[in-house]
C-alpha cells in the first residue's frame, strides 16, 4: 500500500508539473491561432498529455537507458534525458500524425507527403521545441533537487520561510 501511495504521489507531482508546462504551451498556441479565427481545445490536450508524459517519464526513469550517464557531469545528464524524452515524444507524435494522414489518404507514401507538406508540420515542430523546453526544465529541477537532497527543492518553494526579526543577523563562519 505504501508503494502505491508513493507511485501516485510521484505521478501526481509529475503530471501537475507537465500540466502547467503543456498548458502554458497550448494556451499560447490558442492565442496565436485565435488571430486567424481558429478555435482549438487545449484543456483536454494538456491534461491527457501531462498524464501520459508523467507516466512515461516515471517508467523511463526506471530503465537503464535513461540512467546511462549517471557518473557524468550534471549538464550531460540533463541534456541526455531531455533528448531521450523529446525523441520519444517526437516519434510518437510522428506516428500519430502519420496515422491521421493515412486515415485520410489510405496509403503510406501519400500520407507521409501530406504530413510533410501540411502547415501542421511547422506547428508540430514548434510544439516539439516547446515540449523539449518543458522536459529540460523538469530535468534541471530534478538535478537541483538531487543536489540539495530529495524534497528540499519542494521545501524551498512551498514551505513558509522562517520569521527573522529585522535587526537579527545571520552569523557566517569565517574560515
Amino acid at each position: 500500500m505504501q508503494a502505491l501511495k508513493h507511485e501516485i504521489k510521484k505521478i501526481g507531482s509529475l503530471a501537475l508539473f507537465f500540466l502547467i508546462g503543456f498548458g502554458y504551451i497550448l494556451v499560447v498556441m490558442k492565442l496565436f491561432l485565435k488571430e486567424y479565427s481558429i478555435d482549438t481545445y487545449v484543456l483536454s490536450k494538456a491534461i491527457i498529455g501531462s498524464l501520459v508524459a508523467a507516466k512515461a517519464v516515471a517508467i523511463m526513469d526506471a530503465t537503464p537507458l535513461i540512467n546511462r550517464f549517471e557518473q557524468s557531469p550534471r549538464y550531460l545528464r540533463i541534456l541526455y534525458k531531455t533528448f531521450v524524452y523529446t525523441l520519444a515524444v517526437l516519434i510518437l507524435g510522428i506516428i500519430e500524425h502519420l496515422l491521421h494522414a493515412y486515415h485520410q489518404t489510405k496509403a503510406i507514401v501519400p500520407a507521409f507527403k501530406s504530413f510533410i507538406a501540411s502547415e501542421n508540420f511547422y506547428q508540430f515542430l514548434a510544439v516539439m521545441l516547446c515540449i523539449a523546453i518543458v522536459f529540460l526544465m523538469h530535468n534541471i529541477f530534478k538535478e537541483i533537487d538531487t543536489y540539495f537532497g530529495k524534497g528540499n527543492l519542494s521545501k524551498f518553494f512551498f514551505d513558509t520561510p522562517e520569521f527573522r526579526p529585522k535587526n537579527s543577523r545571520v552569523l557566517k563562519d569565517k574560515d
